[in-house]
């Protein structure tokens, strides 16, 4: 494992991190790094942002709101107790979601506009306005285009799961929004009302002409049934016969009595006339015949016969009395005998005419069942006719019936809704609402500074922190070298010396640290070496290579470490001018042999630290030809614990990767937040072609307080907390 590796330390910590692709996981520290980073850019949008949404929010139209609420009837109220027209349903939330639609109907929004002159309005016409005269002729488009402003501005929900719709309207006047909705709601309630009412009174023109037209038909069936029945003498006795039924019973009673009695007076005719063949009495015809007069003659005579028995038993047969009670005895027996014979006569008589009665009223029968057959026949047609009269008469009571019941319900009619709550002027406007602008404003901003803070991160080119580092350029970074002026001791004033002075007046302040740190961080880098020649190297000017370079020499000076810099870059020689002053002889002399290396070197006076500079007046000098300088770098070995090559920039100076390779390891200078990633990656695969060992890199001009703002991972990050270690 060579030094770079052994350098390196997982900064994830001992433990191996899962097997977790972290391209596809959030880097929630980054972000935040980049949020307090951006601070001040992202404050500033959204004070835009707020600025802008105040501005808005007080040229906004203040818009009102009115709002009004009805509901649907679910038990309707009988005045009378019959069927309606229009029959009132339990609503369920189908009805509620169909009524929601009724109110938004054009048709019931054009009443609204017709009973508010709103198509004259010019708020609702397109800026037009129109004469407001009662009398003017409507214009369809004016009326066609309120209706569209009306029902853009009107909102009719249900509310929740409940019967009742709330009708909402917003308009920039408060008086008009809630005319509006009123209007609305009370033409909806009319408007039910008068569907009803038409309704009814359609039903009672429909009834009354239909009765008109069955009155007829029911005249005409029934006279049909009339006339029929005269025609062929079908005339109803009663309910359940008819005439020529009831005369058939009737003659069959009579002719059966009529039997009946025949046969009695036949059977007194013949006892009677048998008894007088034998020769009986009187007296027995008289109880044959049961006669009255015989039987009080033969009271009579009984009376007789005993007044002459018992004058017969006083007297002799010529006694006068004897003689006059025999001869009223003859006299009672022959008028006995001449009621017989007149009695006998006349049941003779009596049979005759029981006979003849009979006979005729069997006669009449046959003609009566003749006559009944001839009405059957025609009873079929009969009870046709009759059932298609009392078919006219049944549609007629019934047409009759619900005309009364239609004719009772008009003027009866009620709405399936009522009005809950009528809309109130309202007193503040619904809009605009300062909310609705606040959340704007803050969402608004917010996704602004998204966008500025990301293309500032697109465009920033720079690289921050050892995170960052590691994962572009797969090195770890060796440390932090503040710039000195962000020191919040140094910010309100000025330094109290240059950077290179700071190492030695100021040993505890973290600039000096941050050198001592580079140094530790080199030691470790290269554990198996004890004269070590480390070249300072960087991609392209400004990167602070010639300050880093004096600094750790000189820090290396002070804790006692035999040291040596070397002015390797040929064009600029910042080195030689800054730390060497002006010399009569330096590297140029050396390499071409022309002055001993006792003579080119330079102390510093304070630090012992010794300078390899260069003439700032000599020519341009190619070190890495003829192999001179290598040989020197070998002889120096031998003399210094460190030497320090200040090299030329690595993308400006080709022969500056040339002399990275001649060093032990090489320190990559990258100025905070300011060189390209690009530019360092280009750089450090120029040194790799070399062979260059890159020991790692070693941020400079770092602003403490960003870092500890946003450097999160960084041992910056912790200033605040490690301050009071570090004095001024």
């Amino acid at each position: 494992m060579d030094a770079t590796a052994r350098h390196r330390i997982d900064p994830r910590g001992r433990y191996p991190e899962p097997d977790v692709d972290a391209a596809s996981l959030i880097d929630v520290r980054h972000i935040g790094r980049i949020i307090r980073r951006r601070a001040a850019v992202i404050a500033i949008i959204l004070a835009i942002a707020a600025l802008i949404a105040l501005i808005a929010y007080m040229a906004a139209e203040r818009r009102y709101v009115a709002t009004a609420q009805v509901a649907l009837e679910r038990t309707a109220e009988k005045v009378i107790a019959e069927d309606q027209v229009t029959p009132t349903v339990d609503p369920d939330s189908a009805a509620v979601d169909t009524e929601v639609e009724a109110l938004r109907a054009p048709a019931l929004i054009g009443a609204v506009v017709d009973t508010l002159r709103l198509d004259r309005n010019a708020d609702f016409n397109g800026g037009v306005a129109l004469p407001a005269n009662s009398n003017a002729k409507p214009d369809p488009i004016a009326r066609s285009r309120a209706i569209g402003n009306v029902l853009a501005n009107l909102t009719v929900k249900r509310s929740g799961l409940s019967y009742a719709i709330s009708i909402s309207y917003e308009s920039s006047s408060p008086t008009l929004a809630a005319q509006i909705v009123n209007t609305v709601a009370q033409a909806y309630v009319s408007r039910q009302v008068g569907t009803k009412s038409g309704a009814t009174k359609r039903a009672s023109r429909f009834l009354e002409g239909r009765l008109q037209q069955m009155r007829g038909q029911v005249l005409s069936a029934e006279k049909a049934v009339a006339d029929f029945r005269a025609a062929n003498s079908l005339f109803a006795a009663s309910n359940l016969s008819s005439v020529s039924q009831e005369g058939l019973s009737n003659l069959s009673t009579q002719a059966a009595q009529a039997q009946a009695e025949n046969a009695a007076a036949q059977a007194r005719l013949s006892t009677a006339r048998s008894q007088l063949a034998r020769g009986r009495s009187g007296d027995e015809l008289g109880e044959s015949l049961d006669s009255p007069v015989v039987s009080q003659l033969r009271a009579q005579r009984a009376q007789i016969g005993r007044d002459v028995a018992s004058l017969e038993k006083r007297y002799g047969p010529l006694h006068p009395d004897l003689q006059r009670a025999q001869q009223a005895q003859a006299n009672t027996d022959a008028q006995i005998a001449a009621e017989v014979r007149r009695i006998v006569a006349n049941t003779t008589i009596q049979a005759n005419i029981a006979s003849q009665r009979a006979a005729s009223l069997q006669n009449s029968i046959g003609r009566a069942e003749g006559k009944l057959a001839a009405d059957n026949n025609a009873s079929v047609r009969l009870n046709e006719l009759e059932r298609n009269a009392e078919s006219a008469r049944t549609l007629y009571r019934s047409f009759l019936d619900r005309y009364r019941q239609t004719v009772a319900q008009e003027g009866l009619e009620q709405s399936d809704s009522y009005i809950i709550a009528a809309a109130r002027v309202p007193a503040a406007p619904s809009a605009p609402n300062p909310l609705v602008y606040a959340a704007a404003a803050v969402v608004g901003g917010l996704v602004a500074a998204a966008l500025t803070v990301l293309l500032m991160q697109l465009l920033e080119r720079g690289l921050e922190t050892s995170d960052a580092i590691e994962k572009r350029l797969g090195l770890s970074m060796l440390a932090s070298i503040p710039d000195a002026a962000t020191l919040p001791e140094y910010r309100k004033g000025r330094l109290p010396a240059a950077p290179m002075e700071l190492i030695l007046q100021r040993p505890e302040s973290l600039f000096a640290e941050s050198f001592r740190s580079l140094r530790t961080s080199i030691l470790f880098a290269t554990p198996d070496q004890k004269q070590r020649v480390i070249a300072i190297a960087s991609s392209v000017p400004g990167e602070g290579k010639t300050t880093t370079a004096i600094c750790l020499v000189r820090s290396a000076a002070v804790a006692g470490i035999s040291t040596l810099l070397i002015d390797c870059d040929p064009r600029r020689r910042a080195t030689s001018r800054q730390f060497g002053g002006k010399v009569s002889a330096g590297l140029n002399e050396l390499l071409a042999g022309q002055a001993t290396l006792e003579q080119v070197l330079v102390q510093d006076s304070e630090t012992g630290a010794w300078l390899l500079p260069q003439r700032t007046d000599a020519g341009d000098l190619t070190l890495t030809e003829g192999g001179g300088f290598a040989v020197l770098l070998t002889q120096l070995r031998e003399r210094f614990d460190l030497i320090v090559l200040d090299t030329a920039p690595v993308l400006a100076v080709d022969e500056a990767r040339v002399i990275a390779s001649m060093a032990d390891g090489v320190v990559f200078l990258l100025r905070w937040r300011k060189t390209a990633a690009k530019a360092a990656e280009i750089a450090l695969n120029r040194l790799g072609d070399v062979d260059a060992n890159v020991l790692g890199v070693a941020l400079t001009q770092v602003n403490v307080v960003e870092q500890a703002r946003s450097g999160f991972g960084d041992a910056g990050y912790y200033y605040k907390d490690v301050a009071s270690y570090h004095t001024a």
